[in-house]
């Protein structure tokens, strides 16, 4: 299996689809290449790969509707996934934490 097939089969779980050029330029921030072949050694690289990916791609709307076509996918598993690669790798987690403002004192 090769690093691109493996991204692909890894955003199918999601209902996610990324280009190939999009996911070459991110590779390449990492030196590799979709073409190479997966393996121990590019494993720990694709974890940081997809630690640099997943903020960004929940970015994007949850759910798409159009002329009677749905796509969708599940947010909280992807932020599940996405906490448990900043521990595995010692990272921060990026995405943005809820907060409480407090206006009271406008009233």
């Amino acid at each position: 299996m090769t690093i691109g097939e493996y991204i692909k089969e890894k955003l199918n779980l999601w209902s996610v689809s990324y280009s190939d050029a999009l996911i070459s330029a991110e590779l390449s921030k990492l030196d590799l290449q979709m073409e190479s072949e997966y393996n121990n050694e590019t494993a720990s690289k694709l974890d940081l790969f997809f630690y640099n990916l997943l903020p960004e791609m929940l970015l994007l709307p949850n759910s798409v509707s159009e002329g009677g076509y749905s796509i969708s996918f599940d947010k909280k598993a992807v932020e599940g996934y996405y906490q448990m690669l900043c521990e595995k790798l010692g990272k921060p987690n990026l995405l943005p934490k809820p907060t409480i403002k407090d206006i009271s004192n406008q009233w």
